[in-house]
């Protein structure tokens, strides 16, 4: 009697038992499916969020920024642009900040990328962007307000599309940073790669550019859209101006660092392109 009673039991929760491995089913292909391309950024998304060492090394940049832009005040011939023309010594002087992981904390942005949305697109970050929820990068503000208060112009160059404008200005009036015109805030039109050499060519027409900040080799030089070894090549080309005139933040979930991988082709499924990843490693 009492093995029938136990067989009727384990008989009445087979249903249940089917319902459990079915969801459990249904939340793996869901998470496999954000793994694709997500899962990838996890450990450097949660590096960003919450290492000690990240914020460490973002403060230090910027404390670093501080000190060299003091310098290059007193210093008339001191110039961070190679695109920076003959006459230059008169012109009134400038910073040049990129924005995503160098002003504006994307971090949250990518956290999306693997909790929900899987793979980066347009429209995501667009989504994300009209929120206007971005934090201010460990130190900037104190930086950004020494300069202003030395009489250096803000100009911030960014990959955003021109469509974001509005979005990312208030973004940066929310976190009390200086909100710049037309002029100081230059975006992307979507033309082409080179866009960021374009503007700094112009803005070095009108102002002696004392420093260059940013999280990827696009913001200092053109040229590095390139494969991995001529990129590191041409960091070399530059040692002198690294930590100088130059101020790097680091950013490992996203750039051309990792374009570069995979030959920059976004064509590739995600498999591929993790297929590609796993042939730079060096064991």
């Amino acid at each position: 009697m009492n093995n029938f009673f136990r067989c009727r039991h384990i008989y009445m929760l087979l249903p249940r038992v089917a319902a459990v491995i079915l969801a459990l089913a249904v939340v793996s292909c869901s998470t496999h499916q954000v793994r694709n391309d997500g899962i990838e950024i996890l450990n450097a998304a949660l590096w960003t969020q919450t290492a000690a060492e990240y914020t460490a090394n973002a403060i230090q940049a910027y404390r670093l920024a501080s000190e060299n832009l003091d310098r290059a005040l007193i210093d008339p011939v001191w110039t961070a642009a190679l695109e920076q023309g003959d006459s230059y010594t008169e012109l009134p002087p400038a910073i040049i900040l990129d924005l995503d992981q160098t002003v504006l904390d994307t971090s949250s942005y990518n956290a999306r990328l693997v909790m929900h949305y899987g793979s980066h697109k347009r429209d995501n970050f667009a989504r994300w962007c009209r929120e206007s929820t971005a934090a201010a990068i460990p130190g900037v503000k104190n930086f950004i307000d020494h300069a202003v208060e030395r009489g250096v112009v803000i100009i911030y160059l960014s990959a955003r599309h021109e469509s974001l404008r509005d979005c990312t200005s208030n973004n940066l009036r929310a976190l009390g940073l200086p909100l710049p015109d037309g002029e100081r805030l230059l975006l992307s039109d979507g033309s082409d790669s080179t866009s960021k050499t374009r503007h700094r060519d112009r803005v070095a027409s009108q102002f002696r550019i004392l420093l260059l900040v940013g999280d990827d080799l696009n913001d200092f030089f053109a040229g590095s859209i390139a494969d991995p070894d001529t990129r590191r090549m041409l960091v070399y080309e530059h040692a002198n101006r690294w930590g100088k005139e130059w101020i790097i933040l680091p950013n490992p979930m996203y750039g051309k660092w990792e374009a570069a991988l995979y030959d920059y082709d976004r064509d590739l499924l995600p498999e591929q392109r993790l297929e590609q990843k796993l042939q730079q490693l060096q064991p």
